[in-house]
């Protein structure tokens, strides 16, 4: 089926997916330790939505022996469900709040108790999840509205493509975990950004913006280095065009500055930018969460209503 989101489960042993059918499996790692060939790639359901499944992660327990394991899965319809994990047909909680689809979740040994997540409705939101209590949500959009403002960033074209209404959107693509520094790393879709969320005491401390020459598609945290893949130059706003240095850039690496923020890591940015991969005449369209994030979203083909 089309797998939305992967992860490996605590122990290493099965990797769980979610999908765009609402169902979440897990696949064994050892299968070719497996006698018999046909149970190799053997699967098992391990919990399912009525809705997209648009990502999927697993807790941090603490020291105590008693410590419950769970599996946080979050879908299109605004939900994160909690359940205990192998057992996940037991649910332990819903965390309930967000205004529209949830696209990522984030969790991290620093905050065993807690996850993070990020939506289509412009905040990142801070919960307990054990209760699925809500601790704390933060706004996107008072920091993130100047690159609207300045043509940074652009509006949706309202296309079968894109599908989003011609106004400012502030929809999280990806929330990643840097244990090494106790953050949270956000990256928004059509920002030029990456907003940067230090875990404090008392949770969530204010967020530091970073500039990017070009919008962002995914992000993934190495030790204390973060890792931008970029849209392609083409399909840039024309204000992010900062420079002819960075037209070719596709990846960006971070590295931790003065003042808890990131600067930008010329040295390992220029040796993964030189690292050959598949040369295409055109880049596809990449398109935009508020497409399948739309509850009538039914991918019809291309020109129909």
């Amino acid at each position: 089926k089309r797998t939305n989101a992967i992860c490996f489960d605590p122990a290493g042993d099965f990797l769980a997916t979610g999908d765009k059918f609402g169902d979440s499996y897990r696949i064994s790692v050892h299968g070719s330790q497996v006698d018999n060939a046909a149970d190799q790639n053997k699967h098992e359901i391990l919990l399912g939505h009525v809705s997209i499944i648009c990502d999927i992660k697993f807790s941090f327990s603490d020291s105590s022996p008693a410590s419950q394991q769970y599996v946080l899965t979050c879908d299109r319809d605004e939900k994160i469900r909690v359940s205990k994990y192998p057992n996940a047909y037991n649910i332990q909680a819903f965390c309930l709040g967000h205004t529209e689809f949830v696209t990522s979740i984030s969790t991290a040994p620093f905050a065993p108790e807690n996850a993070v997540t990020g939506s289509g409705d412009g905040t990142v939101r801070l919960w307990d999840v054990a209760s699925g209590k809500l601790l704390q949500t933060v706004g996107l959009e008072q920091h993130l509205s100047k690159y609207y403002e300045d043509g940074r960033a652009t509006c949706g074209d309202n296309s079968h493509e894109d599908r989003t209404a011609a106004t400012e959107r502030y929809g999280v693509l990806r929330l990643r975990a840097c244990d090494k520094l106790r953050m949270f790393v956000a990256i928004v879709e059509r920002i030029p950004a990456v907003v940067v969320l230090p875990f404090v005491a008392s949770g969530l401390g204010s967020p530091r913006v970073i500039d990017l020459v070009r919008p962002p598609i995914d992000a993934a945290v190495v030790d204390d280095r973060v890792i931008v893949s970029l849209v392609p130059a083409s399909m840039a706003a024309q204000g992010t065009h900062a420079s002819a240095e960075h037209s070719a850039t596709q990846i960006a690496v971070l590295k931790p500055g003065e003042g808890g923020s990131f600067v930008f890591d010329g040295e390992h940015s220029e040796a993964l930018n030189k690292i050959k991969t598949l040369e295409t005449v055109e880049a596809p369209r990449i398109e935009s969460i508020f497409v399948w994030g739309n509850k009538m979203y039914l991918e019809r083909p291309r020109g129909e209503d």
